[in-house]
């Protein structure tokens, strides 16, 4: 067993922000009317801006089809001779977020519970899971692993999708810090420039890539190319105004 990752809070808890991790990164908290949020953390980088779509960190290659020199038995806790190809994985950067063999299927995705620092071309690199692992790894498997979207959270860029929408932000979140994004339920979020318009009420919303947090209409007539964030609640605001959507990233 494990603490719940889903709780209820109030209108005023998804304001406030924090210096240390409190509820673990990812955890689902539901408010008095309905509406999601998701605790995150800022990155290190920029920090986030009110109303604004944010999006988790880019994926690395780094991190992706890594050969383990190890044999891993099944009903281990710790995966160890965890590798890197480029860069350095920062200890506990991984917690709260996922593992899998790549090339198997000897483990599929499961929860990490922290790391050790996994420093690019060794092999002393560790991962612990929350939970024994169902079959063994075998010396030679490929690992993948990658941060919970919710940690290290970066304001989505004007440019193409490059990593999963993770939420509004209702305060200008500062670096390293954590606090909650909104997932789900009535929004109001930065409408773009507009070249992307939205129609009306009930159109779909997706991201417009030509402004840095923004929503718009979608860009082009073959929709399942692009990510539909949400929909069109109410009367569609002004060009970089804030206008009001029905988020659906849950």
């Amino acid at each position: 067993m494990s603490f719940p990752r889903k709780v209820h809070g109030t209108e005023d808890e998804a304001f406030n922000s924090y210096t240390v991790e409190g509820p673990p990164v990812g955890t689902v908290m539901v408010i008095e009317d309905g509406r999601v949020f998701r605790f995150s953390e800022c990155g290190t980088s920029t920090a986030l801006v009110v109303g604004s779509l944010n999006q988790g960190e880019v994926p690395s290659t780094n991190f992706s089809d890594e050969a383990t020199g190890a044999l891993n038995a099944a009903g281990v806790t710790i995966l160890t001779d965890v590798r890197s190809t480029g860069a350095n994985m920062a200890v506990n950067a991984l917690r709260e977020g996922y593992v899998y063999t790549s090339a198997i299927t000897n483990l599929p995705l499961v929860r990490v519970k922290d790391n050790t620092v996994i420093t690019a071309g060794a092999t002393t690199g560790t991962i612990t899971l929350f939970n024994p692992t169902p079959a063994a790894v075998a010396s030679g498997a490929t690992l993948s692993y990658f941060k919970n979207p919710w940690r290290d959270v970066i304001v989505h860029p004007a440019s193409a999708v490059t990593a999963i929408p993770t939420g509004v932000c209702k305060i200008a979140l500062a670096v390293d810090n954590f606090g909650w994004l909104q997932t789900a339920g009535p929004c109001s979020i930065l409408y773009g420039s507009g070249t992307q318009a939205i129609a009306g009420v009930g159109d779909p919303v997706g991201i417009d890539a030509a402004v840095a947090g923004a929503v718009g209409g979608l860009a082009n007539a073959t929709p399942d190319s692009e990510i539909i964030i949400g929909t069109s609640l109410g009367i569609v605001e002004g060009n970089t105004e804030q206008t009001t959507i029905f988020l659906r990233l849950e």
